[in-house]
């Protein structure tokens, strides 16, 4: 099945299409097929109205609408989107999302801070390999909140969502860049210094957060700080300490904006939010006694996956999902010589149903044959020469609906080596996709064997050899077929063909008017 997931914050919109299926073992597992992020700016002078503007809410809008043909496009089964703080903080923030679904038919759902922190914490706990030893800190800073969540190992001992955001504190506090003093007021960067101190740091105290070296950083807020500081080493992924966080927020807090944005490793999308972020997040380490911080790419609609992927039952039983009907579809839009392509699936699938007792194949493998046949000559459309290695190429990236990974691998194998019918040679060995151990090598060999004696059946692409019957001797496989015209040219690719299929199951192979 298919799952988009959109994340819709302050800043920022974000949305993945998600193919989840399971494996050749039963286990669940998902690939994503399609990511896009857009900073609509859905909080804009939210904090400062109350409302969300017109402007934002357009904005908004023309998304969803575009993510909504995506969905369309690429056969989404199921949608989970969420709203978070801008909608929360907003008087017309669920009034909001009753109008998106109204136009686009997409249905959103206003989530908790807590629950936003919670399902934050999974997305990068499912999926981090590596995670500090000892106590650390998630730390995802938005437009309008802030989740912090104490972590030991994929535990999580504290968590807790604040109503602070980078949007919203350069709109209530900053407001320009650089910050303005007024004249007997007091200095607007430790007014805001002093003002996240006293949402956190009561938190902190009374549930007795224990001290924390290393920050782990979600979202596009810490990222944007990470380039910045390691803007010498233009890479902005890489690990760094809090003390030269703090240098580069003392140094950006003097700047015009047209002195950030000519900083190496500024992105433009956020430079009048930077310095809120930079200040927020550095309070954050001053208060949670961390020395370094690092980045991770995953966030809010990882854990959204990672809770939706805990409801989904499959069973272990394998079950193909994709379907052959969608696969002609594109074929067809392909501009494929589709005629040839059903004449060679109903020779394979003939074979298979009347050669159970010498392939000795479960039912189950079946629609894997078919959909090779279908798909085995889509190559000729790039070019004729080397058309197997371009059909390889598009089934493996065509992203078939319910088609998972290994088993676009295994059918993209096929098309590659329909051609080649001396794969059991010693020299050809090593060109056999799959290793000794592996229980898809007797597979593909098998149903290659199958395959290439189907393709053979119709080498004039005219339909004329019709499969009747075959009979299994104890050395000997007789295929009987009818033609009411000539049909030399298949009698003699058959004969060429037939090589895989004798070494394979060792049996002579002939074909009988």
């Amino acid at each position: 099945m298919r799952i988009a997931i959109i994340d819709l914050g302050t800043n920022s919109i974000r949305f993945d299409i998600q193919e989840v299926s399971a494996n050749r073992k039963g286990i669940l597992q998902h690939r994503r097929l399609y990511r896009e992020k857009t900073m609509v700016r859905l909080g804009q002078d939210l904090f400062l109205d109350g409302k969300l503007a017109e402007d934002s809410k357009r904005r908004t809008l023309e998304a969803v609408q575009s993510f909504k043909e995506t969905m369309d496009a690429l056969s989404v089964d199921q949608s989970i989107a969420f709203g978070t703080a801008a909608i929360r903080d907003a008087s017309n923030g669920e009034p909001f999302l009753e109008e998106i679904e109204k136009s686009t038919g997409v249905g959103f759902r206003m989530i908790s801070g807590e629950e936003e922190a919670s399902l934050i914490a999974k997305g990068i706990l499912g999926n981090e390999k590596e995670l500090p030893k000892g106590l650390f800190a998630l730390v995802d800073i938005g437009g309008g909140s802030t989740e912090i969540s104490i972590c030991k190992g994929r535990q999580i001992l504290h968590s807790q969502s604040f109503n602070l955001g980078v949007a919203k504190l350069q709109q209530v506090f900053l407001k320009s860049q650089p910050p303005k003093r007024v004249p007997k007021q007091a200095d607007p960067v430790l007014d805001l210094r002093s003002f996240i101190k006293s949402v956190i740091l009561p938190k902190i105290l009374i549930d007795r957060w224990p001290r924390i070296d290393t920050i782990i950083g979600s979202s596009g807020s810490i990222i944007a700080l990470a380039k910045l500081v390691n803007r010498d080493k233009d890479r902005g992924h890489i690990p760094f300490l809090k003390k030269d966080l703090t240098r580069v927020v003392g140094l950006i807090q003097k700047k015009t904006t047209a002195e950030l944005l000519s900083m190496g490793g500024m992105e433009p999308k956020r430079v009048d939010l930077i310095l809120a972020g930079g200040i927020l997040l550095d309070e954050i380490a001053q208060l949670l006694h961390a020395k370094r911080i690092r980045t991770t790419e995953y966030a809010l609609r990882d854990g959204i996956l990672v809770d939706a992927l805990a409801r989904i039952s499959y069973s272990k039983s394998r079950s193909t999902q994709f379907s052959l009907g969608e696969i002609e579809k594109r074929i067809e839009g392909w501009g494929v010589d589709l005629s040839h392509a059903r004449v060679v699936r109903q020779h394979a699938e003939f074979l298979f149903d009347h050669l159970k007792s010498v392939h000795g194949l479960r039912t189950e493998w079946r629609p894997y044959l078919a959909a090779a046949a279908l798909l085995h000559d889509v190559g000729e459309t790039i070019s004729h020469a080397h058309h197997a290695e371009h059909s390889e190429y598009m089934v493996r990236n065509a992203n078939f609906v319910g088609m998972h990974g290994w088993e676009a691998h295994l059918i993209a194998s096929l098309c590659r080596f329909h051609k080649e019918e001396k794969l059991l040679e010693k020299k050809n060995e090593k060109k056999i996709p799959f290793e000794r151990k592996d229980e898809l090598r007797p597979v593909f060999l098998k149903i290659l064997a199958l395959l290439q004696i189907a393709d053979a059946c119709d080498r004039t692409h005219k339909g004329v050899v019709k499969l009747k019957g075959a009979r299994n001797a104890k050395k000997l496989v007789e295929i009987r077929y009818t033609a009411k015209t000539p049909c030399d040219l298949e009698l003699l690719r058959f004969e060429q063909k037939k090589t895989l299929f004798e070494q394979l199951f060792l049996k002579s192979l002939i074909l009988k008017k």
